[in-house]
C-alpha cells in the first residue's frame, strides 16, 4: 500500500502534536483519518489538518486528486468527483476534511458517511448499494442515509439518476425582564397566554419534569442518536420555557411568553448540543404532522449560497402547512453571517438585542449570503436571558431551578411565544400571516440598520393591534448593476384585515453603510398615497433609480406608511454594484471545438472571491468587479488530466479570455537511477499574498497530466510553481525532485535529473524492540521556507536500517520525519520530526533518526506557538519530550503522564497530557514550575521508558503576542549503535547540551549537574562533568540499562531537570 503525506505551512511541532484514540488520557494520538464517499482515505497528522496522507480506495491506485484550500478549510477532491461536484450534483463538503474532521466524521468516531440523497418529485427513493436508509425526508424528495466507507455507495451512486449528494451535516443549538421588554404582560392582560396554539421546540429535548413545564408539554419523540428524550444539554428546556413556562417554581417571576401555549417536544439535537440535518428535517415533518402551528429551532450552521435541504425543508413545510418556522440567526456577530436555516426565505430569522435594544455583540447580521437579501427579519431580547433549567443539565443557577444565557437561541423563542399569541388571536391565520403582522409592527432601534435588526424588536401588543400588514416582510432590491443605467423596482403590497379602509401617507427613506443619509432620488415610492379597502390589498413600487446617485456598496432604510399616527415600516435594502464587467471565458477543448465538461474557477486577488464556471458550452459569461483575477481551469479526458492556469488577468472593461487546451503539454520528470519508481507525483501553485494553494495530486505516471500556462508572467514574488516527485528503486534508496519555478505556470514540464545535481544524504535509522517497522516522509519547502501544499509519500522502513536518500537543492530544502508503527500498523506509537535542512549537489551527508538518548528536545519552530511561551495572562505548554540525539522532535503513545503548574509552590493547574497544557496565570510576577512527566511501554520502547522534566522561571504578564518563556532543554548525544546501546563495563563519555527553547545552539550554563543510575533510578552516583558539556560515566559490568538525571542552571537562576529512566542500554 502506498501512502501520500502532506504538510501545509505548519510549524514543525504543530506536525506532531496531536491526541489519538487513547486507552488513557495521556496517550498522544499522531494521526486521525477521513474516509471520503469514494472510499480514498485522507489520514491527518496534526491537529490543525495540515499535514495529510491520502490512501487510494480499492482498485483507485490510479486516482488523481485536486487539492486545494479556501477560507483556512483543505479539500481533497478525487478526479471522478471533481466535475459532479463543479455541476451541482455532489456537495462539496463531502471532500472538506477540515470540515469532516470538526464534525467528528473521522474513521475513530464513526464507521459510516451520513449522507442525504435527493431524488426528482415523485420519484422513488433509489436503492443505493452499500448503504442504509435512515430516515425518508419526504418535505425535500431525499432520503437520509449512511454509508460504507467501502466505496461501494461511489460507485452505486456515479451515473445513477440522484439529482444530488449532500454530507448531512450537524448542526449546533446556537427571562423575567425580557417578557416585559416585548409587552408580553400587556398581551397577557388582554387575555391573550398562546391557549390552544401548539408550539414544537426542535431542540435537545425539554425537561417536562421542571414545575415550569409540566403541565405544557402534550407530545414528545427522540430523532436525535441519544438513548432518550432526557435534556441533559438544557438548551431545550430553556427554550421551552421562554415560550411556554408557567413560571410555577418562581411564583410567576419567570413566566414565558406565551404560558398557555402546547409544547410539542422534538429532540433533533444530542447530549452535546449537535444534530444532523436529517434529523431536524425529521423532526420537522413529525412536528407539522402533530399540527404545530409554529416551530422553534435555536440551531444552524454556517450558510452557503445553495439551497440546502434544511432550508428548503422550512420552504415546503411552511407552504404546505402554514406553519411558521422561527429560527435563529447564529451567534457569528459579523457581517453576512445568517446561519442555514435561518437563511430560508420562509423563516422568521431572530437576532440578538440586550435590555436597550442594542444589537447583541454576538447576534450575526446580514445580508444573506449569495443574493444580498435581508437578513434577520426581526430582534428579540436574547442577553442574559434567566428561564428554566433541566434537572439533569450542567451550569450554575441564578436561583433554585433557573439559569442565565445569552445567544440568538435564547431571543428566537420571545419570537416563537410572542407568535403563538398571534396565532391565539387570529386562528385562521396561516404562519405567513404571523409573520408578516409581527415584523410589520416591529419596533426598530433608529441606530441599526436592516441587515442587523430587520424591522426591529418584536412588540406584541402593537401585532396584536395591527390591521396593516406587507407582502414582502422587506423590500430586498438586491444588486443595481454598475453604472447604473437600469432602474430596479419591487412592488411592496399592503394588506387590510380591518373592518374599515386605511389611507395610507407612503415614503422611502436610506442612508449608506457609513451611516449617511443616501442622495436624495436614489430611492422613490410612487404612489405616496394609498387606500387599503378592508379586507383587501393595494401596492405600491419601491425603486432604486438610474443614475449616478452616491457611491457604490448597501443602502438600507425603510419604506414607511403613516396613517391617523399609526406608523407601518417595512425595510429596505439595496446594493449599488461596484464597478464591474462582463468577463466571457472560451474554453477550447483538445480537438479545436468548445470543451465540454471543464471546471474552471476565477479567483479575486483582492476580493478574495471565488466564481465557479463548468460544464457549459464551451463559453461562460460572468459578471465580475474590477480586479486581478487567477484563473485555473481543469478538463479531464480519459486517464489525462488537461491543466491550464491564466495567473493574472486583469480585467478594467468587458473582456474575453481564451483558455486553449490546444496549448497543453506533458510532465516529465526522470530520476537518475532507472530502476525508481514513481511514488508521489505533484504539481500545484500558491498566490503569495493569500496563499491560495491548488494543486494535483498523482500516485503513478506523473505523464498522465498536461499543464498550459496562459497570460503573461507575474513577478516570482508573487506567484510560485511547485513540482514536487518522489521515488524509491526496489533497494529503497529514495529520491526526493523537487522544483519551484517562479512567475509563470509551467507549459509542461521536463527534466532528466543527473546524480551529479543531487545531494546524498546517508541515513541510519535507529531501533526499537525487535520487529519494529517506520514510516519515514520527506516535504519539500522553497527557499523562503514555505511547504506551499507540498504531499510526500510514506515509505516502510524498517527499524533499524540504513537507507540512501537523494535531494535536489536549488532553491529549496528538506524536512523529514518518522513515524514508529504499531505491530499491526493501525497507529503510530512516535513521532519524530526533525528540522528543516538545507544540502549543496555533489555532497554526502550522514544523519540519524530514531538513535538516543530519548528525552526533551526543543528545536527551532516555525510556529510561534512552539514551545512554553506566555499570552498575556495564559502560559501554553507543548513539550516533546522524546527527541532523539540528533535533535528531532519526538511525541509519542504514553501509558500514562501529566502536567502540572506551580506558582509560587502553589499549584495553577494540571492537564492529563504531558505533551500539552494552558493555565490561566494572574498578571503579577511569581515564580514559576512546571513539570511534566510520561511513561511509555516497554513494548513501543525499550528506552527511555520514564521521563520526567521540571522547569523554574519567573514571568509576569506580557502583551497578547506569544512570547517564549525562559525554558532550556539538557540533550545528551553519546555514541549509542543502532540498537541504543553502549558497552558495559567500561568509562563512557556523554556529550551533553544545554539549548533554549527553539534554538539550535548550545548555551553555557552557569551550573550543571548529571548523574547516572544503573538500577532503574533506584540509586544515583554523581557523574563527572567537564567544561559543562560533557559528563563521564564508568559502565558496570553487571547492569543492563543506563539512566539519567540532570539539572542545569542558566545565568538568570532560571533551571532545567531532567530525569531519563532507562535511557540507553549497555551490552
Amino acid at each position: 500500500m502506498k501512502l501520500v503525506v502532506g504538510v501545509l505551512m505548519a510549524g514543525m511541532l504543530s506536525t506532531a502534536m496531536v491526541a489519538t484514540a487513547a486507552p488513557t488520557p495521556a496517550t498522544v494520538s499522531l494521526e486521525r483519518s477521513v474516509t471520503l464517499i469514494t472510499g480514498d482515505r485522507v489520514v491527518v497528522l496534526d491537529s490543525a489538518g495540515t499535514a495529510r496522507t491520502v490512501v487510494p480506495g480499492t482498485g483507485r491506485q490510479r486516482t488523481a486528486f485536486s487539492t486545494y484550500q479556501r477560507d483556512g478549510h483543505m479539500f481533497v477532491v478525487p478526479v471522478d468527483a471533481k466535475t459532479l461536484v463543479a455541476q451541482g450534483r455532489l456537495d462539496e463538503r463531502l471532500f472538506d476534511v477540515t470540515l469532516l474532521l470538526e464534525s467528528g466524521y473521522d474513521d475513530g468516531s464513526r464507521p459510516t458517511v451520513p449522507l442525504i440523497v435527493t431524488h426528482a418529485p415523485g420519484a422513488a427513493p433509489m436503492r443505493v448499494a452499500g448503504t442504509t436508509t435512515t430516515a425518508n425526508l419526504a418535505a425535500v424528495n431525499a432520503s437520509a442515509v449512511t454509508a460504507d466507507k467501502s466505496g461501494a455507495a461511489w460507485r452505486s451512486l456515479v451515473g445513477s439518476d440522484v439529482r444530488k449528494v449532500w454530507l448531512d451535516r450537524k448542526r449546533k443549538a446556537s427571562l423575567d425582564r425580557s417578557v416585559a421588554q416585548i409587552g408580553a404582560t400587556a398581551a397577557w392582560q388582554a387575555g391573550y397566554t398562546g391557549a390552544g396554539v401548539k408550539v414544537a421546540v426542535l431542540d435537545t429535548g425539554v425537561d417536562e419534569t421542571h414545575p415550569d413545564l409540566a403541565s405544557r408539554e402534550i407530545g414528545q419523540r427522540n430523532f436525535s442518536d441519544s438513548p432518550d428524550n432526557v435534556d441533559r444539554a438544557g438548551h431545550g428546556t430553556h427554550v421551552a420555557s421562554t415560550i411556554a413556562g408557567t413560571g410555577a417554581k418562581s411564583g410567576g417571576k419567570y413566566k414565558g411568553v406565551a404560558h398557555g401555549a402546547s409544547v410539542l417536544d422534538g429532540k433533533v439535537l444530542d447530549d452535546q448540543g449537535y444534530g444532523y440535518d436529517s434529523q431536524i428535517i425529521a423532526g420537522m415533518q413529525w412536528a407539522v404532522e402533530q399540527g404545530a402551528k409554529i416551530v422553534n429551532l435555536s440551531l444552524g450552521g454556517t450558510d452557503t449560497p445553495e439551497v440546502d435541504p434544511l432550508e428548503e425543508a422550512v420552504n415546503s413545510l411552511s407552504a404546505k402547512h402554514d406553519t411558521l418556522f422561527v429560527i435563529a440567526a447564529g451567534n457569528s456577530g459579523s457581517d453576512e453571517s445568517i446561519a442555514s436555516p435561518g437563511s430560508a426565505d420562509a423563516a422568521l430569522t431572530v437576532g440578538a438585542v440586550d435590555r436597550a435594544d442594542n444589537l447583541a455583540e454576538f447576534s450575526s447580521r446580514g445580508p444573506r449570503t449569495g443574493d444580498t437579501a435581508i437578513k434577520p427579519d426581526i430582534t428579540a431580547p436574547g442577553v442574559g436571558i434567566v428561564a428554566a433549567k433541566a434537572t439533569q443539565s450542567g451550569g450554575t443557577p441564578v436561583e433554585d431551578g433557573y439559569l442565565g444565557a445569552s445567544g440568538t437561541s435564547m431571543a428566537t423563542p420571545h419570537v416563537a411565544g410572542s407568535a403563538a399569541l398571534v396565532a391565539q388571536s387570529h386562528p385562521d391565520w396561516t404562519g405567513g400571516q404571523i409573520k408578516a403582522v409581527l415584523t410589520a409592527s416591529a419596533k426598530p432601534n433608529p441606530g441599526l440598520n436592516a441587515f442587523q435588526q430587520g424591522s426591529g424588536r418584536v412588540d406584541v401588543p402593537t401585532a396584536l393591534a395591527q390591521s396593516v400588514t406587507t407582502t414582502p416582510t422587506n423590500v430586498s432590491l438586491g444588486r443595481q448593476s454598475w453604472p447604473y443605467g437600469v432602474s430596479v423596482s419591487k412592488a411592496l403590497a399592503y394588506h387590510n384585515f380591518g373592518k374599515t379602509d386605511v389611507t395610507l401617507d407612503v415614503t422611502v427613506n436610506a442612508m449608506a453603510a457609513d451611516g449617511k443619509p443616501a442622495p436624495v432620488g436614489l430611492l422613490t415610492v410612487s404612489p405616496s398615497k394609498v387606500t387599503v379597502p378592508a379586507g383587501g390589498d393595494a401596492a405600491v413600487n419601491v425603486t432604486a433609480n438610474a443614475g449616478q446617485y452616491g457611491q457604490p456598496g448597501a443602502y438600507f432604510g425603510s419604506v414607511t406608511a403613516l396613517s391617523n399616527g399609526a406608523v407601518l415600516r417595512t425595510p429596505v435594502a439595496l446594493d449599488r454594484e461596484t464597478e464591474s464587467y462582463t468577463a466571457t471565458i472560451n474554453q477550447v477543448g483538445l480537438d479545436g471545438a468548445p470543451a465540454t465538461g471543464y471546471d474552471t474557477r476565477l479567483f479575486g486577488l483582492r476580493t478574495g472571491q471565488t466564481y465557479q464556471l463548468s460544464d457549459l458550452d464551451g463559453s461562460a459569461t460572468v459578471r465580475l468587479p474590477k480586479d486581478d483575477y487567477m484563473i485555473d481551469s481543469s478538463l479531464v479526458t480519459g486517464d489525462r488530466i488537461n491543466w491550464v492556469v491564466h495567473p493574472s488577468f486583469r480585467l478594467v472593461g468587458d473582456s474575453t479570455v481564451e483558455l486553449d487546451f490546444r496549448r497543453v503539454r506533458q510532465f516529465a520528470v526522470t530520476p537518475p537511477d532507472p530502476t525508481a519508481a514513481l511514488r508521489l507525483g505533484q504539481v500545484g501553485f500558491v498566490r503569495t499574498a493569500d496563499r491560495t494553494v491548488f494543486g494535483w495530486l498523482l500516485e503513478s505516471d506523473l505523464g498522465r497530466l498536461w499543464t498550459a500556462h496562459v497570460g503573461p508572467a507575474v513577478p516570482q514574488r508573487d506567484f510560485t510553481t511547485m513540482v514536487n516527485t518522489q521515488w524509491v528503486n526496489p533497494v529503497g534508496d529514495f529520491y526526493g525532485l523537487a522544483f519551484y519555478p517562479g512567475g509563470s505556470f509551467p507549459t509542461g514540464f521536463v527534466r532528466a535529473v543527473k546524480r551529479d545535481q543531487l545531494a546524498h544524504v546517508r541515513t541510519s535509522f535507529g531501533g526499537g524492540p525487535q520487529g519494529k517497522t517506520g514510516m519515514r516522509y520527506v516535504y519539500p519547502r522553497d527557499r523562503s521556507g514555505e511547504g506551499h501544499g507540498a504531499y510526500a509519500s510514506l515509505v516502510p522502513v524498517k527499524l533499524p536500517s540504513d537507507r540512501n536518500e537523494y535531494y535536489t537543492t536549488e532553491g529549496v530544502s528538506w524536512e523529514p520525519a518518522l513515524w514508529q508503527m504499531s505491530p499491526d500498523n493501525r497507529y503510530v506509537e512516535l513521532f519524530l520530526g526533525g528540522p528543516v535542512r538545507s544540502y549543496q549537489s555533489g555532497r554526502t551527508y550522514h544523519e540519524s533518526v530514531n538513535r538516543g538518548v530519548f528525552g526533551p528536545a526543543m528545536p527551532p519552530s516555525r510556529s510561534a506557538t512552539d514551545y512554553v511561551v506566555r499570552s498575556g495572562n495564559t502560559i501554553s505548554a507543548r513539550l516533546p519530550l522524546l527527541g532523539d540525539s540528533a535533535g528531532n522532535v519526538g511525541i509519542g503513545v504514553a501509558e500514562s503522564g501529566s502536567m502540572v503548574l506551580y506558582r509560587d509552590g502553589a499549584v495553577v493547574g494540571e492537564s492529563a497530557s504531558y505533551s500539552s497544557g494552558t493555565f490561566t496565570v494572574p498578571a503579577e510576577p511569581g515564580e514559576y514550575r512546571l513539570t511534566s512527566e510520561a511513561v511509555r511501554s516497554k513494548d513501543i520502547s525499550d528506552v527511555t521508558t520514564h521521563v520526567r522534566a521540571a522547569w523554574t522561571f519567573r514571568s509576569a504578564a506580557l502583551g497578547a503576542n506569544p512570547a517564549r518563556l525562559p525554558v532550556s532543554t539538557i540533550r545528551f548525544t553519546p555514541a549509542l549503535d543502532q540498537n541504543n546501546s553502549a558497552p558495559a563495563g567500561r568509562w563512557f563519555f556523554l556529550p551533553v547540551t544545554v539549548q533554549q527553547q527553539n534554538s539550535g545552539t548550545a548555551t553555557i550554563p552557569r551550573s550543571l549537574s548529571v548523574e547516572a543510575s544503573f538500577d532503574g533510578g533506584l540509586t544515583w552516583t554523581s557523574a563527572t562533568v567537564v567544561a559543562n558539556a560533557l559528563a563521564l560515566v564508568q559502565h558496570p559490568n553487571d547492569a543492563t540499562t543506563v539512566s539519567l538525571r540532570a539539572k542545569a542552571t542558566d545565568r538568570a537562576g532560571n533551571t532545567a531537570e531532567h530525569t531519563i529512566i532507562n535511557a540507553y542500554k549497555l551490552s
